[in-house]
């Protein structure tokens, strides 16, 4: 009897986890499903009243001219910022007009794959190769690098941006692509944490091995630690390639010239470019910017839910 009604009680607690995990993936999907709707119609349509929730209405695009995949197509033509090229005399943010240039979807998808993709590929790297050094190499500042990495990341850093624009403007770096890389080449976060116990479980077997052999430190640790780390630096790749892809603020105060696809979508969004007056155009870029992110997940899902494995030697 007590087997049986500790059965049902298990039972019922799934039931209440299913249903409560059914209600959250819900409302995850739903804005995203209006999301691409809305996108589908004409603003007319989205502005009559009592039409929000309903489907996109074909006899209104007919009315028009276009269709469903309007919206979309317009990216490519509408799609665009007006930037000048900026220059500074002494502290002061000077912008010459006669420089000025309109970038395009083309440039926003470039500007993103550049400061995306070489700001998380650095940033992964950064960590790894000191979490490697300061867990193999047992030095007192090996220590102190640890020490340091704890103390940056409990101390509040809010408010430091004017400092690192006024750096950064002092070293040539601001408003380009490279030194937004520079920028990020940075081991003090919490990824530094990660490759340090990484590398600390590995078996010292492997140095020994190798240097029996006579491999340099150099050689062992690309030739041995990166390949058995890879998937950890994919995985931190994955999700810095992920913030950063969807990451508008940075682009705007630090590259202005250099504008981001998540950057124009918050530049539209915000009425700058005549947004306001087309919801619908708004709701269309939004999904253009979430596509790819979708893909990456269908795609490196297990990476990105924390698939890390290490192969182990038996001593």
């Amino acid at each position: 009897m007590k087997k049986r009604s500790k059965k049902i009680d298990l039972n019922l607690y799934a039931i209440i986890i299913g249903t409560l995990l059914l209600l959250y993936v819900i409302s995850v999907i739903a804005p995203l499903l209006w999301g691409i709707m809305t996108s589908l119609k004409h603003r007319v349509d989205f502005s009559t009243p009592g039409t929000v929730l309903k489907l996109p209405n074909l006899e209104i695009w007919e009315l028009y001219g276009g269709n469903i995949f309007t919206n979309y197509a317009s990216l490519i033509s509408d799609l665009k910022i007006k930037v000048s090229k900026t220059f500074y005399a002494g502290l002061n943010l000077q912008k010459s007009v006669s420089n000025s240039a309109n970038v395009t979807l083309v440039g926003f998808t470039l500007n993103t794959v550049l400061y995306a993709g070489g700001t998380a590929l650095l940033g992964a790297f950064a960590p790894c190769i000191m979490g490697y050094l300061c867990a193999k190499f047992k030095y007192k500042f090996s220590g102190f690098i640890y020490g340091f990495v704890l103390f940056v990341m409990v101390m509040p850093i809010v408010g430091n941006t004017t400092a690192v624009i006024t750096l950064m403007r002092r070293l040539s770096m601001y408003d380009t692509i490279w030194g937004m890389w520079i920028k990020s080449f940075t081991f003090a976060n919490s990824y530094f944490l990660i490759f340090f116990a990484f590398f600390t479980g590995v078996s010292d077997t492997y140095t020994e091995a190798a240097q029996l052999d006579g491999a340099s430190h150099f050689r062992i640790l690309w030739t041995i630690y990166i390949p058995l780390a890879s998937k950890t630096i994919t995985t931190v790749f994955l999700l810095l390639f992920v913030a950063h892809y969807n990451d508008y603020n940075t682009s705007l105060l630090f590259i202005p010239t250099h504008p981001t696809l998540a950057y124009a979508v918050w530049f539209f969004s915000r009425g700058m470019g005549g947004g306001s007056e087309n919801p619908p155009f708004n709701f269309a870029a939004s999904m253009f910017l979430a596509l790819p992110m979708v893909l990456l997940f269908v795609v490196f899902k297990k990476k990105l839910m924390g698939n890390i494995s290490l192969g182990g030697i038996k001593e």
